[in-house]
């Protein structure tokens, strides 16, 4: 059987070019409702010559989910391709471009559920169509936690190992998205999930540093957001004399930048600070494994439900 999938992020223009910056900021106002300011964007990742791998992770990731799913389940014919919220190709149109009686698995590559991440893939694939479908669209759930941790802790372990670094002198300091603590309507924020892989990922790897402690790359609109921020997470490292920090964005599942450009920005601040910066777990082997047997075990209990 043919079985689609579909790995889908917000996408991210790769270069500081000012109209794909505009463009997507439009996209990102009208799916979110958050302002996202392409003139100061553009600007600040030419002063930083900064470009964003994000897109090209995601394909990555889209190609290492292909092998596993065939090593994982050989005798289905999977078809693995990208897509994006805010940027072409986006979802909405490459799931209609879709047969309609081959079943479709969108994977939303985002820790956390919540209103800005799963559940905007679940509003987009649940948008009226102008023709009825035979086969399902199924948006996946989050990875289960104690799974992510899982392969965010070995990506962690493995990486310090290969540059020498961590041990009791070392701090490790998880970061991820930030959120408002009390938004001006009920939302799902994704907020304590982010907490609980967090903890994960400390168990796993507490013996390696001297401490390991959650900051939060936060905005300064809108309220009171998640405490403590990053900044206030690397003081307390300071303030226990640990001079030496190893820096994860664990928040993220494809480096981008917000993971590496903010971080890198915000360490650069901490003149007494000995940084180590590690990259988001993007084209893990484990990630793709992990995912694949999610993919599949949903495909065999929706066949389970629904009959042959």
């Amino acid at each position: 059987m043919i079985r689609h999938v579909v790995v889908v992020t917000y996408g991210e223009p790769p270069d500081p070019v000012f109209t794909d910056q505009l463009v997507y900021s439009w996209r990102i106002l009208l799916g979110l409702t958050l302002t996202v300011a392409p003139g100061k964007r553009t600007t600040q990742w030419k002063l930083e010559r900064y470009r964003s791998p994000l897109e090209a992770i995601t394909r990555q990731q889209a190609r290492d989910l292909r092998g596993a799913l065939t090593r994982l389940a050989p005798g289905e014919e999977w078809r693995v391709r990208e897509a994006y919220e805010f940027r072409e190709p986006l979802l909405r149109d490459v799931l209609s471009r879709l047969p309609d009686d081959e079943p479709v698995t969108v994977v939303p590559m985002y820790v956390a559920d919540s209103a800005f991440t799963h559940q905007i893939s679940r509003s987009t694939a649940e948008r009226p169509r102008t023709r009825a479908r035979l086969a399902p669209i199924r948006v996946l759930e989050p990875l289960a936690e104690e799974d992510f941790a899982e392969v965010a802790a070995a990506h962690v372990i493995a990486e310090i190992e290969r540059e020498g670094v961590g041990g009791p002198e070392w701090g490790l300091l998880l970061a991820a998205h930030g959120t408002l603590l009390e938004p001006p309507r009920p939302t799902e924020t994704g907020r304590l999930a982010t907490e609980r892989v967090a903890k994960a990922i400390q168990d796993r790897v507490r013996g390696r540093f001297g401490r390991v402690s959650l900051g939060w790359l936060n905005h300064v609109y809108g309220g009171r957001w998640t405490e403590p921020p990053v900044e206030a997470a690397l003081a307390s490292f300071s303030e226990l004399g640990i001079r030496r920090v190893v820096y994860f964005p664990f928040g993220f599942m494809a480096d981008n930048a917000e993971s590496e450009l903010e971080g890198r920005i915000v360490l650069r601040t901490r003149g007494w600070l000995d940084a180590h910066h590690l990259p988001c777990v993007n084209d893990s082997s484990a990630l793709a494994e992990t995912l694949a047997r999610q993919v599949v075990t949903a495909a065999e209990q929706a066949a389970t439900v629904t009959g042959p």
